[in-house]
């Protein structure tokens, strides 16, 4: 992420002191916020359960799995919610389940039934998100009425938690995954330690770096470090069996190394072709996506010499969006983004080709946003800031359509030094 939309000065600030600084609340199809306040919501009779799922400080996919243990059913999501935060989103249970049946006490968990579906939730089927965040540690000097206005538009960028803050270095594994160096990959992911990290995680991968002692690396690595640990243990069985140590590991967190990869590629062509033509030019070879009434982009049309013009227009008038590409395997690379990952490939000694096999895995392109528009921006309140003497808070409030990332937004409005620091 090279560029920032504006020239306004950051505020600074520290994110996510608390859980409830940072609140996300899903938008559902229908429109409404999915929170406990929901009281009902009917997708026709059938056999799944829709309920308000609320955590507190928890991954998704863990929780996922923990409640479709709890409930005896197929759980199902819409979209990923951040970990660092208090989030409530729509979840769907493939069973019956009434209030008593979603009653399981468990730390950090709340589920509210809100209805019935015939379908389960699939990945994308929301709106968008609401936050509500608040900014602490804020300078009084700089904490005044122009610092905290609304931005126009923000680059399509893929936000901090996709890489990593305390080990930024999920987009590293995906491209040893790509260039098939699965020792490499194991090493990175096992061994490679990060100044930002724990005391102990820092040590024992420290040690592991140096040594390469897998049997002492069993017995030091916390608990907390479960992937790390089962990883280890399979690499026991057969010490330089890398490939199948790797596909011992959930295909979701496979997919989501080369992804966090492919998003590296696109944040920087896309800073790149910013620097070369902007954001809002159309050009033969591109695609724009007219938006709907949430921001979010439709379906793809190819500029042509008979509709360039129409499409410039209503991407002028924020009617509709350029969009760019996030290479894989069946990307076809035309005009600039022809021009400007033509670049980036002989840097990252790349081709398209390299993702068609990842560990059985095929991994195709497709086409994201090049920018976004933030909706219903509010400053809902500042003031003291009880945590840190002599410092202010500003809570700000908006919505985003699905696929944008509030870390975007938070990082024009703030200009960390160093994101981790900053609570990214």
């Amino acid at each position: 992420m090279l560029y920032y939309s504006t020239e306004r000065k950051g505020i600074g600030g520290i994110l996510r002191q608390r859980p409830e600084d940072f609140i996300v609340e899903e938008i559902t199809h229908e429109g409404l916020i999915a929170n406990l306040d929901l009281q009902k919501l009917d997708r026709g009779e059938g056999k799944n359960t829709l309920a308000v799922l609320k955590k507190t400080s928890l991954d998704l996919m863990p929780t996922i799995s923990l409640l479709s243990k709890k409930l005896g059913a197929k759980v199902c999501f819409a979209g990923i919610k951040d970990r660092r935060a208090i989030t409530y989103q729509l979840i769907s249970i493939e069973r019956p389940a009434s209030k008593e049946d979603l009653s399981l006490k468990l730390k950090n968990i709340e589920l509210k039934p809100v209805g019935r579906s015939r379908w389960g939730l699939m990945p994308g089927g929301l709106r968008g998100n609401r936050f509500t965040i608040k900014i602490r540690s804020v300078e009084p000097e700089v904490l005044d009425p122009q610092a905290l206005l609304p931005m126009d538009w923000l680059p399509g960028f893929f936000g901090h938690q996709r890489f990593g803050t305390t080990r930024p270095n999920t987009h590293k594994v995906g491209r040893l995954l790509v260039k098939g160096d699965y020792e490499g990959a194991v090493r990175e992911f096992l061994a490679e330690p990060y100044p930002n990290e724990p005391d102990s995680a820092y040590r024992v991968r420290s040690d592991l770096k140096e040594t390469w002692d897998l049997e002492k690396a069993y017995r030091d690595f916390p608990a907390s470090l479960t992937y790390e640990r089962n990883l280890i243990k399979r690499m026991l069985k057969s010490p330089n069996d890398y490939e199948g140590a790797l596909e011992a590991f959930p295909k979701t967190l496979l997919r989501f190394f080369v992804n966090s990869y492919q998003s590296y590629l696109f944040n920087l062509a896309l800073s790149k072709r910013w620097a070369l033509y902007g954001l809002f030019e159309a050009r033969e070879g591109d695609y724009v996506a007219p938006l709907d009434n949430w921001g979010s982009p439709s379906r793809p049309i190819k500029p042509s010499r008979s509709n360039l013009d129409k499409l410039q227009r209503m991407i002028y008038a924020r009617r509709a969006v350029l969009m760019a590409r996030v290479i894989g395997k069946e990307t076809l690379l035309e005009g600039a983004d022809l021009e400007v990952y033509d670049k980036i490939l002989k840097v990252e000694d790349l081709s398209l080709e390299d993702f068609a096999q990842v560990l059985g895995m095929t991994f195709m392109g497709t086409l994201r946003f090049a920018t976004f528009r933030p909706l219903n921006y509010e400053v809902v309140g500042q003031g003291s800031d009880e945590l840190n003497q002599g410092r202010m808070y500003a809570l700000i409030r908006f919505s985003l359509p699905k696929g944008c990332y509030a870390t975007v937004l938070l990082r024009e409005l703030m200009r960390p030094v160093n994101p981790f620091f900053a609570g990214y």
